[in-house]
Parts: C-alpha cells; structure tokens; sequence
C-alpha cells in the first residue's frame, strides 16, 4: 500500500520538516519589519501648485480642468475629492477596487491626460505631481534642520540634507518645509522709477535680456574649431548692480535703482526647534522597505552630521522616530505569541504525555516556518497584522495533529503495530480531519475580499491563517504520521494522567446522560442564555465603538490666528503655547516639541497661510502617560489662550476614517444653504454626545479684486499687457532669469518694495509708464473692490460641498446610533430646505462599509461550509446541525463582552465572522464519529453517546489549545493590542462558550434530528 510506504520513510520527513524549519527561520531573519502593511489602496493625489493664485483662482484655473478630464477621460473612478486653496490645489482620486494591472493603466491615463493637459489648459509653467497611496498610515519621518540663522549657509546645508536622505537606501522621496529654492531679488522702488521715467516692464526686460547665457555655437577659423559661448551670469550680484537702465535723463545703474540680495522664493512655511530657525526634511519611506533600517540609516546620517556641525553650522534632529514604538509593538506580539506557544504545549502534554505532545506540538513551527517562506516569497513583510495572523491559528495548528495522534493512541491499545495502527488511523479520520480545516479556511478566506481601509490593515491576516492551516494540514497527514510510525509506542503512561482521562470521560458521560434524558430543560437553557445575548444587545448593556483609538505617543496643537496676521505674530504665539503645555508633562515624558508655521492639516486638508501654526509633541514610548492621557489636560489649558481665531488639539495620527459625525452639505448657496447650516448646527448642539462641532467653510485672506478699464486704458495710449505686468511687478514680482550657483539652481526675480502702507488703496497709487515718458495711476486704468475670499474651496465628486464635523462621547452613544438619529432629525426639517442636500461621510462610512462586506463574507463562508460539509455527509440536514454552532458562538461572543466590558468594534465583528469556521470543526468531529457508528448498525442515542464519549478528549484539547494560543493576546492590557485584542477576545469566548455547548447540546441536537430513523448499513447501499 501506497500509504504504507509513505509513512515508513521517516528519513523524506524528516529531510523535509528540517528543510522547511531552516528556510523559515531565515526568512523571518529577513522580512522587512515594520508597524502596517502596504497595501494597494488604489487611489492617487495630483497636487497643483499655483504661487499667488487665490483659492478661486485655483479652483477655477486648476481644479476644474483636471475635473472636467477625469470625468470624461479616466474610467473606474469611485470618488473624486478635490481641495483649492490659496496658492495650492490637491484632487485625490479613489479608484474602485479593480485589479492591480488594470490600476496601474489608468494610473497611466491619468498622467498622459495630465500632461496634455498642462500643454493646454492649465497655466503656463503649472507641473502637476501625481503621488500613489500606498498606505493608510504610511512611514514617515520628520529630520529637522536647525540652526542660529537663516542664510544662505543655512538653505545649502538644508539642501544637502534632502539630497544625502534621498540617497538613503528605503527613502521614496523626500519633502522639505520651510526650504525654498534660493532666488536672487532685484527689488526696485516704484517712486525712483517714476521720477526718472522708467518703466517696470522694462527694468525686468533689460534683467532678462543681460543676465542670462549662451551657447553660441562653433566657428571655425584657421582650420580650428572654436566653442562660442556667452556669459551673463558670473559674479551675479556685482553684475547685476552694473546694468545700465535707460531713463529720460540718460543712464541710470540698476544698483542706484534697486536693492540686489540673495534670498529665497517667498516663504509660507517656517519652523522653530530649541528657540532656533529649522527646516523640516521629511523623508518617506519606499513601499516594501524595512522601517527599522530606514530609521536606524537615519539616525546614523544624523549622528556623522552634528559631529560636523561645527564646521557645518547646523544641527539635525529625528522629531518623528516610530522605531522604538515599532520595536515594542513587534516584541509585545511576539511575546504574546511564544506565550501562547508555551500554554499550548502545556495543555497538550498535560492531556497527551511528552512524547505525544512533542510530535503534536511539532507542527506549529512547520506551519509558521512555511508561513514565513511565503512572505518571504510574496514580496511582504512582518508587522502586526502578520504576527496577528499568528497568534490567531497558533492554537488551531495542532488540531489536527491531536485528533491524528489521539486515533493513532487508540489503535496502538488495541494491540496493532505502530505502523499498521498509524495507517489504520489516517483511514479513519483523514476526512474529517481535512474537512474540519477546509471549514476554517473557508470561513477566513472570504475576509481576503475585504477591500477598504479596514481590509487594507486586516488584509494580511486571513491569508497567515489559511497559509497555515493548509501547511499544519500537510503535517498532519504525512509528516506526524510517520513521526509516530517510527517513535510513538504503547507502554506505561504516567498513572496520573490516565486517571485523569477515564474520570474525565466517565463524568462527562454521566452528564451527558443527564441532558439526553431531559432535552427540554437543555434546550429551555440554551434559548434562556440567546434571550440574554439578545436583551445585551437590544437594551445597550453591551456598547459600540466601531474604531478603537489607537495608541499615540504624540500629539498636535493646532492655530489658527485672524486673517493677515504676519508670520513672526503667530510664531511667538505658537512660542507662548509651546511653553505653557510644557509644564503639563512629568519629567521623562516629552522626548521633544517643535514650532511649525504657514500650513496645517485640518480634517485631511492642507490650509496654507501666515496665520496657521502648529506644534508638535512627541513623547517617550516609555512614558507612563500617553497622548490619550495627556489631551484632556492640555484642552483647559488652550481655552485660555487669547487673540486666536481657534486653537485645539488631535493626536499626531488622527483617524484615517474622519471625524464620526461628517455632513457634507451641497446646494446653489445663498440664504437658502446658510439657513440649512444653522439648522444642523442647532441639532448637533441639542445632542449632548455631541461636542467639538467646525464647519469647514471660513473665511480666507483679503482679497483685491482688480479688474482691466479698457476705456480709460485705450484713453491713456497703453498697453493692456503693461499693465497686468506693472501689477505683477508690484506684487509678488516677475521671474526672470535662472542660472547656477554651486550646482545650486537660482532664479532673478523682479520686483516692488513693498514699503510700509497702512492701506491697500496704496497700491492703487502707483502708476504705469507711458511711451513718452509721462505716467497714470493704476487706479485711472483698473477697476478695484475689496473682499474677503474663502480660505479653501472644497469639491466632492465634482460638486462644492460644505462640510460640518464634530466628534463625540463614545462613552455614551456610538458612531451608528448618533449618525441615524441625525439623519431622522434632519429628515423631519429637510423640507424646509429642498435646495440642500446633506451626505453623511467620515467614519460612519467607512463603518457601513465595513458591515455590508462582512455580512457579504459571511454569507459566503457560511455557504462555502455548508458545501464542505454537504459533501462530507452526503446531507442537507447534516451541514445544518452544524451550522447551529455558528449562533451558539456568537452568543458566546456577547456574553463574553458583557462581563469583560470590552466595546463591539469592527474588529470584534471580524474575529465572530472568522470564528463561524473555528466553531463547527468540534461538531464536524463528533458528527463523523456518530454517523460512523449509526451506519455501523448502532441505534440513534447509543451512536450518540459513544460518539461524543470517543471525540471528547480531542475536542476539549483543540478547543484548549486555541484559547491558550489566543489568551495572552485577549488577556493584554498594553497600548500596542488596543486594535488586535477584541479580535482575540471574540475567539476566546466564542470557542469556549461553543465548545460547552458541543459537549451537551450536540449530541442531543443529532439526536432530536436523527429520530428514530436509522440509515442503512454501507454494506447494504
């Protein structure tokens, strides 16, 4: 027999079992380790940037071509979500969950229309950047440079940091802000040049004509070749001052006329650290890269920089590290991990002896080693989801190796030789073994097809389980097998435990007795513990919190000053408030805070401006308190501050989800969508969960609104185009010229001093050139009006919308009750406002979302277990008995919530779908066993009996063993298993309570549905 032969090679096992062991190990050496899965998220942010424009400007030269081309041009989009602000515009763009190949062509639609685009539509010289998403919580750090000035040592230093971190092995890219490109100013004054009748335009146009290069070509003379270049640009600042401009007077040097220093392009963003000048250098790290090495080449580049940083100038500072939170979350699950391996290997020697529980146990660094090789091989890395994914199927990898070893014991006390008993066993329960795994996997694999940010971080862990499962399966039916073949033979077991087993199983059958010959006080107890389950859920006394918070060790206070505060105001506020949260934290606590000027990020949207500011703390991972702990603290503290617009606090990595309460508002506007705002405004404030509430749409800067006199131009005999470049002169001035200074790109830019007005009709005052010399105000040409325009524009699927978010006290309400009983309230006044239409987005959306795949992966693992079992039986009924261990479990789940207090999250609902496969492997066992004895000619209660007697022992230790593997992980109070534990703790209870109720309620469930009806032998079919 082919089987025979198998099983008698011990050394082909043996051979393998070392081969996978010693690849797995090296693998796990060397899986890039860091804290969250890349996943392909399929979505893609185009940035515009536009220097000067305003917010409508941007909205109505940026924002709405690439809209108008992504409607018509790009397929298989599922939301479109744009952002225009001052200078700035961002389109974000979420594919539907299509194929990766089929992404990755529209990717390239997107920038093919893009650069056809920039040829055509957009503004001259407008680049858009289009960046992929490959991350909800992508690995970034915060390098900041900082020093005692800003100078043009201070930029070049910055500068060379950017380049030696892009050069770091792992690094993407690398962001800067507060570090312009350098730029060479030509600042003019506008009273000089109107008394000597020189027009703007053509001082920029002589910078222009003289600073420049050029490569002339090649002459040939006496038969050599001569290169003809010219040169404009040596010795800038001196040459510059040299320039002869023409006036009506004669010649004036541009030096006489204009200040010439050598600055940087305008800066919005500034930052301060340690009471000093900085630039932030942010570098991400590239998809697939180990963290911790990025981080480590970091801080090494760090280090050999402040060595020099005498003779450099500068110093650097690593704000953001995530490396020791990184560590601690890594070593916490591996720590929960060999906890459970050593519980595990306890049980199984307790019930089954060392030789036994050796071999059992045998399979659980196979089945991880094969594991490892996979991600190894797949191109993923170690990070929590994985190591979840392990502690998960820790306890289950021996389930078969029991059941296997457990028969292979009961042949060997029947007198048979090991190899013949081991044979004789694998005949026997093969099938059910295997259908009791193909049952798990097949309540895992549908979680694969969770898409969404939920099924980005959960992704990775149905595929560790299933891999697992089907190698312990594989190891379970050759490797263990004829490792028992060779070691496992009968003899004296220790007293003890074999008195444990027989008191074990004659108590159990007692009891069992007891229940089958009272059935209805049995079922009567079962439907009692539902209704409980049921009235948990029903009356609250269980709660909800779809997103548990995960842990910060950081948080960010974020500013907001009155429109047209300069940037040196809001930085000593930022100072003011950096010192006064300071004396909030304990000693050890802060690892170190830094100022950071000109843009925020606020509900995922960037706001630019001289008036926003925050700062940033970052705490010591070992601190005793963490950002959660520390934020109600710094809340009283900023309610004090005055002479802000606002000013509040978020941790340093806000949900990924949005706010819980969202509600984007789209309507013509006018009174109509202002009334509606302050209807919801009214109702969010007459909820008291509600708190925190910010509507979206502020105001922006000032704005002078200039518009061509084309009559009064054609009166005054000039040049519509000379006027428009006098205002821009005036303004933020002409980019002339380029060149290179130390490998260094600089521009020339022209511009006005911008004196000291007190007024904006100041700038009306100045004036434009005529030919003859003669000059006009602006103001007898140009048609002002002064307004306040909007700090940012924001579109959802092509359509403006307003958005009004809040937060809420999840100690009293959830995200789901709260977002159905606004939509109720407004549902009742919505008539009154039919211009308006309100949709409900954030959190909530992502929770819907999350509900409706589970349900649809549930349906469909509970179909694929009916089919399993189906075909194992050859019944209908029979997959239905089992499936009633499905409910039985989840009432297990909630009992076991409402007496740990622990929430109902999307991750507790995600360990109860993925425990529908573990719960029915028991009644698969003990179904088997009785339908084998039914169909031996025995009756339907005497099958029964025996059955559950026989399957016992093998249930209790695969059940023990998976709530030993899970238990340090369920049992875990530290921050880094905020996420992980309610999974675990769903499992827990949900297996211990089924695996009651399989004992009892089984074993009476077949008899009730068998009755007195007894199939015929197999002999006779």
């Amino acid at each position: 027999m082919w089987l025979t032969r198998l099983y008698d090679n011990s050394v082909l096992a043996n051979l393998a079992y070392s081969l996978v062991l010693i690849l797995g190990v090296l693998a796990y050496m060397q899986l890039p380790k860091e804290k969250a899965p890349d996943a392909n998220l399929n979505i893609i942010e185009i940035s515009i940037p536009l220097p000067g424009a305003s917010t409508e400007d941007v909205e109505r030269l940026a924002i709405d071509p690439i809209e108008r081309m992504l409607r018509s041009k790009i397929k298989d989009i599922e939301h479109v979500f744009s952002n225009a602000q001052s200078g700035a515009g961002q389109v974000t763009v979420v594919f539907q969950d299509i194929k990766r190949p089929l992404y990755e062509r529209r990717l390239l639609d997107v920038r093919r229309e893009l650069q056809a685009l920039a040829q055509t539509e957009l503004p001259k010289d407008t680049v858009p950047d289009v960046i992929e998403v490959n991350s909800t919580n992508p690995d970034w750090f915060k390098v900041l440079v900082y020093g005692p000035g800003e100078d043009d040592n201070f930029r070049r230093q910055a500068r060379q940091v950017q380049r030696d971190l892009q050069r770091l092995p792992g690094v993407l890219r690398v962001d800067t802000k507060g570090l312009e490109d350098p730029e060479l100013h030509v600042v003019f004054h506008p009273e000089r040049l109107a008394g000597l009748g020189i027009d703007p335009t053509a001082l920029a146009d002589t910078v222009r004509a003289y600073f420049r290069d050029l490569a002339a070509g090649m002459v040939e003379v006496d038969g050599r070749e001569w290169l003809v270049r010219v040169t404009g640009t040596d010795n800038a600042a001196a040459q510059l001052a040299a320039l002869p401009i023409i006036a009506a007077q004669g010649t004036v040097k541009l030096g006489d006329l204009a200040d010439i220093s050598r600055t940087s392009k305008k800066v919005k963003l500034g930052a301060r650290f340690r009471d000093q000048t900085a630039v932030v250098v942010m570098p991400m790290k590239q998809p697939g890269a180990n963290t911790l090495d990025v981080i480590d080449s970091i801080n090494a580049y760090i280090g050999q920089r402040n060595r020099l940083s005498a003779a450099t100038g500068v110093k650097l500072f690593l704000l953001i590290d995530t490396s020791d939170a990184i560590r601690d979350a890594l070593a916490v699950m591996e720590g929960h991990t060999w906890s459970g391996m050593a519980l595990v290997g306890a049980v199984t020697w307790l019930m089954l002896g060392t030789r036994l529980a050796l071999l059992t146990t045998l399979a659980v660094p196979f089945a991880l080693s094969g594991v490892f090789i996979a991600l190894q091989l797949s191109g993923q890395s170690l990070n929590l989801s994985v190591l979840l994914g392990v502690v998960i199927v820790l306890g289950m990898l021996v389930d078969d190796a029991v059941v296997v070893i457990e028969a292979i014991g009961q042949y060997l006390r029947r007198g048979l030789a090991p190899l013949v008993a081991t044979v004789a066993a694998l005949r026997e329960v093969w099938l059910p073994v295997a259908t009791s795994s193909l049952t798990t996997i097949a309540s895992f694999m549908p979680l694969m097809l969770v898409g969404g940010i939920f099924g980005t971080v959960m992704g990775v862990v149905p595929q560790v389980v299933c891999g697992a499962l089907l190698i312990s399966l594989v190891q379970a039916l050759w490797i263990l097998p004829t490792h028992a073949a060779a070691t496992v033979k009968l003899g004296a077991e220790a007293w003890w435990r074999e008195r444990l087993r027989r008191r074990l199983q004659k108590h159990y059958t007692l009891l069992l007795l007891r229940v089958l010959r009272r059935p209805g006080r049995a079922l009567l107890a079962v439907a009692a513990i539902f209704l409980l389950a049921g009235a948990a859920l029903g009356l609250g006394w269980v709660r909800f919190d779809f997103f548990p918070e995960e842990p910060n060790y950081g948080f960010v206070v974020t500013l907001e000053m009155p429109n047209g505060t300069p940037s040196a105001r809001t930085l000593d506020k930022l100072t003011e408030i950096e010192r006064r949260v300071g004396g909030l934290f304990n000693p050890g606590e802060l690892r170190a805070s830094a100022i950071e000027s000109g843009a925020v990020v606020i509900d995922g949207k960037y706001l630019y401006g001289h008036q926003y500011g925050d700062i940033w703390f970052n705490l010591n991972t070992d601190a005793k308190r963490d950002a959660a702990a520390l934020i109600p603290l710094v809340k009283p503290v900023l309610q004090s501050i005055t002479g802000t617009v606002g000013v509040w606090v978020e941790g340093d990595a806000p949900s990924h989800t949005g706010k819980p309460i969202k509600l984007m508002l789209s309507g013509v506007g006018g009174q109509e969508l202002e009334a509606a705002i302050a209807e919801l405004k009214r109702l969010l404030g007459s909820l008291p969960s509600v708190h925190d509430s910010k509507l979206t749409n502020v105001a922006g800067l000032p704005e002078l609104q200039l518009h061509l006199d084309s009559a009064a131009i054609q009166r005054a005999g000039l040049n519509p185009d000379a006027v428009l470049r006098t205002v821009q002169l005036l303004a933020d001035g002409e980019s002339v010229a380029r060149f290179t200074d130390q490998s260094e790109p600089v521009g020339v830019r022209v511009r006005a001093h911008n004196g000291n007005a007190t007024d904006i009709a100041v700038f009306l005052w100045h004036t434009v050139t005529r030919a003859d010399g003669s000059v006009v105000p602006l103001s007898q040409v140009l048609v002002a009006e002064q307004r306040i325009g909007p700090a940012s524009i924001v579109h959802r699927d092509f359509q403006r919308i307003v958005t009004l978010q809040a937060d809420i006290d999840k100690s009293q309400t959830d995200t789901l009750t709260i977002n159905q009983q606004i939509k109720a309230r407004w549902a009742a006044v919505s008539g009154r406002y039919p211009g308006v239409q309100v949709n409900f987005g954030g959190e909530i959306e992502a929770v819907n979302k999350g509900l409706s795949q589970l349900g649809q992966q549930f349906v469909l693992g509970i179909g694929l277990i009916f089919l399993i079992v189906g075909a194992q039986f050859k019944s209908y009924g029979l997959p239905c008995l089992v499936l009633l261990k499905v409910p039985m479990a989840f009432a297990g789940v909630v009992l076991g919530l409402l007496l740990s207090r622990e929430p109902i999250s999307l991750y507790t609902l995600y360990g109860a779908v993925a425990l529908a496969g573990i719960a029915v492997n028991s009644a698969i066992l003990l179904f088997s066993a009785a339908h084998d004895r039914l169909l031996g000619g025995m009756g339907v209660v005497h099958a029964a009996v025996y059955a559950a007697r026989r399957r016992m022992l093998p249930i209790l230790i695969t059940s023990l063993t998976t709530l030993v593997g899970l238990l340090p992980l369920a049992l875990a109070a530290d921050r880094s298993a905020t996420l992980w534990r309610p999974v675990a703790t769903a499992i827990v209870w949900g297996v211990g309570f089924s695996t009651l109720l399989t004992l009892f309620i089984v074993p009476l469930l077949y008899r009730l549905a068998m009755g007195g009806a007894r199939p015929k032998p197999q002999a006779a079919r």
